[in-house]
Formats: structure tokens, C-alpha cells, sequence
């Protein structure tokens, strides 16, 4: 019999006492082998649906496998991963917010390289959110309100700027401080949670 038929069956024998005990138990199991402190980026291309609308829709899928392949370059030498890429918006995950921000900086060197190969009609840029926080992951799978948090962030932010949450800005040496504005606290998208933000120039 597999495994998991044998799980399903033991589990069917179980008292309801046993199966809640059973279910704290796997809830600290869990939290202690898959939760982690990570710094998360995500990157969201500005304006694509009316790239897609002008240019259409096989110069609108290059544009996203460039924006791609920009930050696989980027995170090079980082420890970074990309971790979820869905339309033209891209997860990334690094061990720190510092490998975070020279990713981005990186990336941004890279973006304005390929627009300068473009025709002007045809330069983009994107918007980046910083934020540290708990996730649960196997290294495959990354999952958690800061993997929200973070998107969320990104939706706030203007055009070409990389902006982090309080708690990511807290995380960064002395000297990448030192190149942060302080943003009003910002209300996040379809949440009435309020949150401090900082924008790194």
C-alpha cells in the first residue's frame, strides 16, 4: 500500500482529540522546517497593456521574456532566485534586502542598456518593491502574507523607482540608508493596512 494510503487510513482511525493533537503538532513541524526570514523583490512592468495594444501581442510577449531575462542576469552573483513570473510581473527571493538592492541597481543598468538599442517609442521601464519578512519555502515554492505584501507595495510605486517597505530599509547597512528618501505612510491596494515605506535613490 503507498504512503499516503496508509497515512489516509491511519488518520481515519484517529479520535478527534488525537487528529488535533496531531494537527499542532504538524503546524510546528511545518513552521520550524519551512518558515524563513527573506527579502523579497518584485518587479512589474509599467504600462505593458498598452505595449500590448500598440505593438501587439508577440512584441508584448518579447517585451516580457526581456524583462525575463534582464533580471535572471541581475541576480547573478546575489544568491537571488526568481521564485514566480506571471504576465509581466516577477517574485524574486535573496538572503538578504542589501543583494536585494544591488540585483535591482543591476537590473536597472541592464533595462537602460536595452532601451538604448530601442526606438524611443518602444522604451519601457518597471516598478520594484523591496519588503524582508517571513515566508514559508522548500526553495521551490514561497508562500506567505509577505509575498503579498510585497506585490502590493509594488503597485504603489511611480515609474522606474524601486521602492522598500520600513521593515526591508531597517535591514540595509548604513550606507545604502543613506540613499533612502522617507515616504508618507500609504494606505496598501484593496487593504485598509497602512504601511511606511522608503524609496531608494
Amino acid at each position: 500500500m503507498p504512503m499516503r494510503d496508509q497515512i489516509y487510513t491511519t488518520l481515519n482511525k484517529l479520535s478527534l482529540v488525537e487528529i488535533i493533537q496531531l494537527q499542532n503538532h504538524i503546524s510546528k513541524t511545518l513552521t520550524q522546517r519551512f518558515e524563513r526570514d527573506i527579502s523579497l523583490a518584485s518587479s512589474d512592468i509599467v504600462g505593458s497593456t498598452s505595449y500590448f495594444a500598440r505593438f501587439g501581442d508577440e512584441a508584448g510577449r518579447r517585451l516580457q521574456q526581456l524583462h525575463y531575462d534582464l533580471f535572471a542576469e541581475s541576480i547573478n552573483e546575489t544568491q537571488g532566485q526568481i521564485v514566480d513570473n506571471i504576465g509581466d510581473g516577477i517574485l524574486k527571493a535573496f538572503p538578504t534586502v542589501e543583494s536585494a538592492i544591488k540585483s535591482s541597481l543591476r537590473f536597472k543598468q541592464l533595462l537602460q542598456q536595452s532601451n538604448f538599442q530601442l526606438s524611443p517609442d518602444q522604451h519601457w521601464t518597471t516598478r520594484i518593491s523591496i519588503h524582508w519578512g517571513k515566508v514559508l519555502t522548500d526553495n521551490i515554492t514561497f508562500t506567505g502574507d509577505s509575498v503579498n505584501l510585497c506585490a502590493k507595495i509594488c503597485s504603489t510605486a511611480q515609474p522606474g523607482e524601486i521602492r522598500l517597505s520600513k521593515v526591508a530599509f531597517n535591514e540595509l547597512p548604513s550606507i545604502f540608508r543613506l540613499a533612502c528618501r522617507t515616504l508618507r505612510s500609504k494606505n496598501l491596494p484593496r487593504t485598509s493596512q497602512s504601511i511606511e515605506m522608503v524609496q531608494f535613490v
